[in-house]
């Protein structure tokens, strides 16, 4: 009963440092567009830094961790750096992956998933935020997979219900109330 109850906070302690991640990128948008990859900065990612990611889209429905924090090398059982995103999920998921990547990066909205792994429940989420790329870069995406397990066994993942995509906050400027009086007569 210990151990579930301790998992249940590691696993709340992941999902904070998810929104962490995500309200920092929202930060960084510009009139609607997302952030570029040079505007991310390390320090400022914090809690989320060791699961953290960015990915490259390679093909269709596939992308591979250009950087990627120590808890995915962990989890991977080997560097991550290289491998491609869905060596971290269990085969049967794979398409379902391929299909939130492939939403990701045509729509450039947010994307979340909520992730089990084995038999165990609920233990954590998959955040992809998109990038705004160059013209003649491979589209990229910020992310991140946080989950409340102990380090130090290699894991695969499975999606554990359904997922969020949501359209990018619209544009930081303020609005201003203008009062419309009618003519005189």
């Amino acid at each position: 009963m210990e151990r579930r109850k301790e998992r249940r906070g590691s696993v709340a302690e992941a999902m904070a440092r998810l929104a962490h991640l995500q309200t920092y990128w929202r930060g960084l948008m510009r009139h609607g567009l997302p952030p570029r990859r040079g505007d991310i900065e390390p320090g400022r990612i914090g809690p989320a830094l060791p699961g953290a990611f960015v990915l490259d889209r390679i093909a269709p429905g596939e992308a591979r961790l250009r950087l990627a924090g120590q808890a995915l090398s962990d989890a991977a059982g080997t560097e991550a750096c290289g491998l491609p995103l869905s060596r971290l999920f269990e085969a049967a998921s794979r398409p379902r992956l391929a299909a939130l990547l492939e939403q990701g990066f045509a729509q450039a909205w947010p994307c979340y998933a909520p992730l089990t792994c084995g038999r165990l429940g609920h233990v954590g989420g998959l955040l992809l935020l998109p990038l705004r790329g160059h013209e003649d870069a491979a589209p990229q995406m910020l992310g991140a997979l946080l989950h409340g397990l102990p380090p130090g066994r290699v894991r695969r993942f499975a999606f554990a219900g359904p997922t969020s995509i949501g359209a990018p906050a619209a544009s930081a400027r303020p609005l201003r109330l203008v009062s419309v009086e009618a003519a005189p007569a």
